[in-house]
């Protein structure tokens, strides 16, 4: 059974999640909004709303990462180990194995960061603060002792593929974009990428259960009634057992990425030139970054050796994570964009020096 527009009130009437009055008394309205899953927010004026996903291809690829993103709303709701999973997560109504499908609470007046800080035109600390108390408090409550555990038993424990993508053999490159074949040579070519790569991946620890996939696409920030605002991570289909730094690094990718889109690259303007002529403040960004860094590290509790260590550490994952938002930035392109080259020269740059990077990038 698939769903769509037509049928979805009487799929979630059947489940007892709404009443076909309350559809015929007119308080129902389907916004569809598919992309890789087919999607559908399901408004309501006098109840709760809901967000419905279900998989459009049934192959096993889609369908795992499907049912990995429906453990982790059970681990939140079942497992006392995992509470402070549930402050991030829409709440989980439904969810159906047989025609995969998930119903979860609709975030009304939600605004996905990439568009609240286009909106906003700046980088504010309170929204950088914010990021960093949740996955901070988040990081310091839930730790992965045991990696067997029963409960965890969904999640595959795998490196992130982007770690390896230079040792690819000519079968999978062959089936590449031109943009990502040239991504790929970039990294076969400077040393600096696989010795660094390879380093984070032998360091590589599963101490928790991460996201795998944190963008601003994936960050909603939720209005609160007295004027405030909260944050939920979406979209937790790439979720696994793995290295707290990737999730953290990943919010320093978010706003260095960010900065690079906004800026006027072209064959005419060099680099200092187009961050002269961003709408953005990079001072700005850099205060905001260190801002996020200091409330996550304050919220786990972390030494000062250790403070210092992750710190770097997850520069050195943000530069890895650079590098996979590049070669997806281009996976129909035929060749590699200045953006995309602008991002690898940056992730390069952090890699040779994560320290340096850390002083530079983050008002230290």
């Amino acid at each position: 059974m698939f769903l769509g527009p037509d049928n979805v009130a009487c799929y979630l009437a059947e489940r007892q999640l709404l009443t076909l009055k309350s559809v015929v008394d007119g308080d129902f309205m389907v916004v569809e909004q598919s992309s890789r899953n087919y999607n559908f927010k399901v408004i309501r004026e006098r109840s709760p709303g809901f967000f419905v996903k279900q998989v459009r291809q049934r192959t096993p690829d889609l369908t795992v990462s499907f049912e990995r993103e429906a453990a982790c709303y059970a681990l939140a709701r079942d497992h006392e180990a995992f509470a402070a999973l549930r402050p991030l997560l829409p709440k989980l109504h439904l969810f159906d194995p047989k025609s995969y499908v998930m119903v979860l609470d609709l975030l009304p007046e939600a605004e996905s960061l990439w568009e609240h800080h286009r909106r906003l035109g700046k980088f504010p600390v309170e929204l950088a603060e914010l990021q960093g108390e949740k996955l901070g408090a988040y990081h310091a409550d839930v730790r992965i002792h045991d990696g067997d555990a029963p409960e965890l038993r969904a999640f595959p424990r795998s490196l992130p593929w982007i770690l390896s993508i230079h040792e690819s053999g000519p079968a999978y490159l062959n089936q590449l974009s031109r943009g990502n074949a040239q991504i790929v040579a970039i990294l076969r070519e400077y040393p600096e990428f696989p010795r660094a790569l390879k380093e984070i991946r032998r360091s590589w620890r599963l101490n928790a259960l991460i996201h795998g996939d944190v963008k601003w696409e994936n960050l909603m920030v939720c209005p609160q009634g007295d004027g405030g605002e909260d944050l939920k991570i979406v979209d937790w289909e790439m979720a696994d057992v793995g290295d707290d730094c990737w999730d953290v690094g990943a919010i320093f990718q978010s706003y260095l990425t960010f900065w690079i889109f906004s800026l006027p690259l072209g064959p005419d303007m060099n680099l200092v030139e187009a961050a002269a002529a961003s709408p953005y403040d990079e001072d700005e960004m850099k205060r905001a970054m260190s801002a996020f860094w200091h409330r996550y590290a304050t919220r786990r509790r972390l030494s000062t050796k250790m403070y210092r260590r992750l710190r770097e550490r997850s520069m050195s994952c943000a530069a890895a994570r650079m590098i996979q938002t590049a070669f997806e930035s281009v996976q129909r392109s035929p060749q590699v964009t200045p953006h995309a080259l602008c991002k690898m020269q940056m992730s390069m740059n952090i890699l040779k020096d994560p320290a340096t990077a850390v002083r530079d990038l983050m008002k230290v």
